[in-house]
């Protein structure tokens, strides 16, 4: 663990948070929960390990930070924008609440801030337009706290939200839904399994004293896919009958047309990813039970 034994947390009630909340347990970190009023402890309740809980108004923030020494800011809190939240909402779970972390994080000295960010271009959509003014805060105080952006790109596994796409088409295929109207699937995306983004949290934590300022590190698997390829393998590993109409759905006016990840600053911290597209589907569709 090193000289980092207080880690704040937040999104720990979310599918990514939850898992690597787990992972932290298990390395015996002591760990500050941020988490909103209504949000549900469904993820963490059976976890076992050393964790406080607090509130993401500003007062409890306060409180956290005068209560605990915090070594290091983990921040995985998100609003996509797939939920029905509004253009406020989004801006607060991605700009406005982890501002209010920094900004008490750099009053109290914290040494490190390891931001969950985006491959997304800017202004791809509200989500990707918040979170990357957040990255901009963060590189704007880089010589009071060392941070690390993770540049997330899609990630997938068992038990993730129907809002996600994956989880999404494997549902529709596994229920072999007559007709699936999709794009013509010629985007490329880098999709990587959940457990190799925990495996690359712990390689960051455990390289932290080889960072300084702010560094953008990419994550994801490093091979680009078709949309198109991804969906057929979905289709051929569920025996799926469902009708893949590629065409039907016009591309978004931004759409991206190609992300992957460039990982070899995270290969040179001595990680790189266990699990192929073919073997994470396996295991997510596995796990749906229709």
């Amino acid at each position: 663990m090193g000289t980092i034994k207080t880690i704040l947390l937040t999104g720990a009630t979310g599918y990514l948070g939850s898992r690597l909340l787990d992972k932290l347990f298990r390395e015996d970190y002591a760990v500050c929960i941020i988490k909103r009023k209504s949000s549900s402890l469904k993820q963490i309740e059976a976890l076992k390990g050393n964790y406080k809980l607090y509130d993401n108004d500003e007062e409890s923030i306060e409180r956290l930070f005068f209560e605990n020494k915090i070594d290091l800011v983990i921040h995985m809190a998100t609003a996509y924008g797939r939920k029905g939240e509004s253009i406020l909402e989004i801006k607060s779970a991605n700009l406005d609440f982890p501002l209010l972390i920094l900004k008490n994080a750099v009053a109290n000295n914290v040494k490190y801030f390891i931001n969950t960010g985006t491959s997304l271009p800017y202004l791809a959509n509200l989500y990707s337009l918040f979170k990357n003014q957040f990255s901009e805060c963060l590189e704007f105080f880089s010589a009071q706290i060392t941070s690390v952006n993770v540049l997330l790109e899609h990630f997938y596994g068992p038990g993730d939200d129907d809002t996600k796409f994956i989880t999404a088409m494997i549902r529709k295929m596994k229920s072999n839904v007559a007709d699936i109207p999709l794009t013509a699937g010629i985007q490329i995306r880098d999709f990587i399994f959940v457990d190799d983004v925990l495996d690359a949290y712990f390689a960051i934590i455990a390289n932290l004293n080889r960072f300084s300022g702010y560094t953008n590190l990419p994550l994801g698997s490093g091979e680009g896919v078709t949309i198109r390829k991804i969906v057929e393998n979905i289709k051929r590993q569920s025996k799926s009958t469902s009708d893949l109409q590629f065409g039907a759905v016009a591309m978004r006016e931004n759409e991206l047309m190609k992300s992957d990840a460039d990982i070899s600053l995270l290969k040179e911290l001595g990680w790189s990813p266990k699990y192929t597209l073919e073997k994470g589907l396996k295991i997510t569709i596995d796990s749906i039970k229709i």
